[in-house]
C-alpha cells in the first residue's frame, strides 16, 4: 500500500461539509444573554464557578482561625487569669530573695501560722510565693527574721510567666500584725 501525501483529498476526504464550524458552548454558561447594559463594546462577561481549589482554601482558613483563637483563649486562661484572687494567709516570713537569670524577680518563703499553731498534723510545707512589685518585696525584707507575723495577699495562676516570677503563688500586698 502506497500512501501519497501531494493529494490534497488524503486527510479531509471524510469531512462532513455540514458540521459546524464552532464547536458548542459549554454547559457553565448561562444560555441567556445578560440582561446588564454595557456602554462599550465589549462583550458581557459569564460568570464563573467557584472552583474547587477555593472551597478548600476557604475550610482551610476557617480550620487555622479556630485553632489560633482556640489556642489564645487557653494561654489568656493559663497565663493571665487567676483562678485564686485575695487570698490571705498568716504568717512569718523565713526568706526574700532576688532570683533569676534574664528577669529579676523577688521569690520568698512564709510559715504558715496555722501549721505553726496545729499539733496534730505533721508540719509539711513552706508557702512559696513570687514578688513582682518591689515596694512589697522591700517591706517583706524589712519583716523578715522579725518574728512579727504578717498577713500576706495574693493570688494564684494556673502558669507562670518569666517576668511574674518563678511561682504560682504572686503576692499582691503584706500587711504586719
Amino acid at each position: 500500500m502506497n500512501f501519497d501525501d501531494n493529494n490534497p483529498d488524503y486527510f479531509l476526504h471524510d469531512f462532513d461539509k455540514n458540521a459546524p464550524s464552532e464547536p458548542e458552548r459549554p454547559a457553565a454558561e448561562p444560555q441567556e444573554p445578560s440582561r446588564r447594559i454595557h456602554f462599550d463594546d465589549t462583550p458581557p462577561v459569564t460568570p464563573q464557578l467557584p472552583s474547587k481549589r477555593r472551597g478548600c482554601r476557604r475550610g482551610w482558613v476557617w480550620f487555622f482561625s479556630i485553632v489560633i483563637v482556640a489556642l489564645a483563649a487557653t494561654i489568656y486562661i493559663r497565663y493571665f487569669t487567676p483562678y485564686v484572687t485575695d487570698s490571705r494567709m498568716t504568717g512569718y516570713i523565713t526568706n526574700v530573695e532576688r532570683r533569676g537569670i534574664f528577669f529579676k524577680t523577688f521569690e520568698g518563703e512564709m510559715i504558715s501560722e496555722t501549721a505553726l499553731t496545729d499539733t496534730t498534723r505533721v508540719y509539711t510545707r513552706d508557702f512559696v510565693f513570687s514578688i513582682p512589685d518591689d515596694s512589697v518585696a522591700r517591706a517583706m525584707q524589712s519583716l523578715q527574721g522579725s518574728g512579727r507575723p504578717v498577713r500576706v495577699t495574693y493570688e494564684r495562676f494556673y502558669g507562670t510567666l518569666p517576668w511574674r516570677g518563678a511561682s504560682t503563688c504572686i503576692v499582691t500586698a503584706v500587711e504586719p500584725r
